[in-house]
């Protein structure tokens, strides 16, 4: 089975409130997209790619809008950035410290791209590529969000109205008004070698201060990157509704169910047992927070009711859900 492409779910939630601002039938459409209708509420597991950008494309294409990238860019800030990225970013005194952290980091918030530099006569071009695809299979709006992440790391030291001096496309597009407008200073260049922005060298060294102890960030990428831990990551939204059968899952995955189902044997596992224990894991980091009623986890879970929760939650742990929340709340107090 091939690697999977994926990015965490919190880059498509910005498209959803878009097209949800003016009307598209987002559920259906994610539905029939193959992605989890309840992605809004797992933000840190992990979208297909391929799917995403269908989607994505299809809807920008039904909608008639012009540029679903750049209206993309008006809802997403560093904060969107995943917490392991922010924190070593936080770490990293200089733009040239925080786009090499980025560098060694991007693949926590997507598995397909590559960020790098290019410096020529007193100019540095920064790029953030990933696949290639053509406009109709949504590149544009794929690289709005890979210039956009740039953009704003270094915004993070230079300051939130900050802007480059150019931005490079791979695709061959019209650059919307409204972006224009938005970036009088900058240059739009399409059908370049890569997706990327163009600034002095000088800026590279620009400063700010940090603060607190140095972090180890040699190791923020999961060993599982590739393997059953990436997996159940690309299920975990999914668990929300009702568990996906193999076949839908496999393509969601971008392989056969029988490919799929090797994968699984290569860890001693199978499908359902992989559900089990995707939904075991989801229901211990709920179970920590003691204002959530049981019922509750058993309904987000996607379980029929909460005495089904607790007879697969025991089967695992070997307690219920309730003695389980018991002991970890007695160890805290403890701790």
């Amino acid at each position: 089975m091939e690697a999977i492409s994926v990015c965490r779910a919190a880059y498509l939630i910005p498209f959803i409130e878009v097209l949800r601002d003016i009307g598209a039938p987002v559920e259906r459409e994610l539905e029939r997209g193959r992605l989890p209708v309840e992605v809004e509420e797992a933000p840190e597991d992990l979208i297909s790619n391929t799917l995403a950008i269908e989607f994505l494309a299809r809807s920008e294409r039904r909608e008639g809008i012009d540029d679903l990238g750049w209206l993309w860019t008006q809802h997403f800030s560093a904060s969107g950035l995943s917490a392991g990225l922010r924190g070593a970013l936080s770490q990293s005194p200089t733009i040239h410290a925080r786009l090499h952290r980025l560098s060694k980091l991007i693949k926590l918030e997507d598995s397909g791209v590559e960020v790098g530099t290019v410096k020529t006569n007193g100019r540095v071009e920064v790029f953030c590529d990933g696949p290639s695809a053509d406009r109709r299979n949504g590149l544009p709006i794929s690289e709005w969000t890979q210039v956009s992440v740039l953009i704003e790391v270094i915004r993070t030291v230079a300051g939130k109205t900050w802007t480059p001096d150019e931005i490079r496309f791979k695709s061959d597009f019209k650059v919307c008004e409204a972006a224009r407008a938005a970036n009088p200073n900058t240059r739009f260049i399409d059908r370049s070698n890569h997706t990327s922005i163009v600034m002095p060298s000088s800026l590279l060294a620009i400063s700010k201060p940090v603060c607190g102890m140095a972090l180890r960030l040699d190791c923020g990428l999961s060993a599982d990157h590739d393997t059953i831990g990436q997996i159940k990551r690309l299920l975990r939204p999914y668990l929300r509704a009702a568990a996906p059968k193999i076949n839908v899952f496999a393509e969601v995955v971008g392989t056969s169910s029988r490919s799929l189902q090797r994968k699984l044997g290569e860890y001693g596992s199978s499908y359902s047992q992989l559900i089990e224990t995707t939904r075991f894991e989801m229901a211990t980091e709920m179970l920590q927070d003691p204002d959530i009623q049981l019922i509750d986890v058993a309904m987000a879970l996607g379980y029929e009711n909460q005495s089904n929760f607790g007879r697969s939650f025991r089967r695992m742990a070997g307690i219920s859900p309730g003695k389980y929340r018991r002991q970890m709340l007695f160890q805290d107090r403890v701790a």
